[in-house]
């Protein structure tokens, strides 16, 4: 499986210590040189860089030829690579970004997907928990969105 990373959901998911989820549900990730940039950048909890610098299944890659998406350099670098390795998926929070990627003809995953992924394989005992880690964090998200996520996965609010 060939899957790109935009920023988000990386950086939330080692923001909580959850970044293991990630090659739990979709293996290695490649990430364009942009996203990798804003990932590592100055302001980044140091614990987060360190987490995700040691990852050894995250390959960092050249970003593709640029293109005006009218979207910020990394979202637009992670789409246009997912196009050019013809990437299963995409991960990606950001609706904008992920109706560009749709559009596009790209396969979306965001932060929940990964969540969903790991209670469905068996890496993740209780979606809620982790849920409630990233609400806390300050990931967005209505209550509405959380109670039908945690319904389709026949766990409760």
């Amino acid at each position: 499986m060939i899957v790109v990373a935009d920023a988000s959901p990386p950086l939330h998911l080692a923001r909580i210590g959850r970044l293991q989820l990630l090659p739990a549900v979709v293996g290695r990730v490649t990430i364009p040189r942009t996203v990798w940039g804003e990932i590592v950048q100055a302001g980044t909890r140091p614990d987060v860089v360190a987490a995700i610098e040691a990852a050894d299944w995250i390959d960092v890659v050249e970003d593709p030829p640029p293109q005006d998406l009218g979207l910020d350099p990394g979202e637009t670098a992670a789409i246009l690579l997912a196009e050019k390795v013809r990437a299963d998926a995409l991960l990606i929070d950001e609706r904008r970004g992920r109706a560009v990627a749709t559009a596009r003809g790209i396969s979306v995953i965001g932060t929940l997907g990964v969540v969903a992924g790991a209670r469905r394989v068996g890496a993740l005992d209780r979606a809620a928990l982790v849920v409630t880690e990233l609400r806390a964090d300050g990931f967005w998200l209505s209550d509405a969105l959380v109670t039908e996520f945690l319904r389709g996965l026949g766990e409760s609010p």
